[in-house]
């Protein structure tokens, strides 16, 4: 991170980019979302097949995948955490998660598909609970009540 100030009166580079893409974010807290997509796409499934071949039952499952998360996460929150102190130390405002209609659609529809997931589970006469569809749905309706204030305000978008 370059700490001089430029005409724009930005300090680093990451500010120069739009502020909901992964180059507008701090490094710790975009490393926090990549390690975050990885974990979904990839080590989650990895991790899956070698707990299916280990056949480690249910309850063991879940506290290993819980411990995993922990310890890949929780430095990476920190860290996130303190660089974050650390910038509004600086005066720099870093921009909130923006929500815009095509963002909610967006996760209305992923919502909706954990949703027939957890069906189709049950369906199949899987033990399942539906842990993510409920926290989609949370977030779908704290996204859409922002939204909605928002647009009560007249405001475009975010500062």
């Amino acid at each position: 991170m370059d700490p001089k100030e430029d005409e724009n009166g930005t300090k680093y580079d990451w500010q120069s980019r739009p502020s909901d893409s992964l180059e507008g974010m701090p490094p710790k807290r975009r490393r926090l979302v990549v390690w975050g997509l990885w974990w979904f796409f990839v080590l989650g499934l990895l991790q899956g097949a070698a707990l299916d071949a280990l056949d480690v039952p249910q309850p063991w499952r879940l506290l290993v995948t819980v411990a995993g998360l922990a310890a890949v996460f929780g430095p990476l929150i920190r860290g996130a955490v303190i660089e974050a102190r650390g910038l509004r130390a600086e005066g720099i405002a870093l921009p909130s998660y923006p929500v815009t209609p095509k963002s909610l659609i967006s996760i209305a529809i992923i919502t909706s598909v954990l949703w027939a997931v957890f069906a189709f589970l049950i369906a199949e006469g899987r033990p399942t609970f539906p842990l993510l569809p409920i926290i989609g749905t949370i977030w779908v309706t704290y996204n859409l009540l922002r939204l909605r204030s928002r647009q009560r305000k007249g405001t475009a978008r975010e500062p």
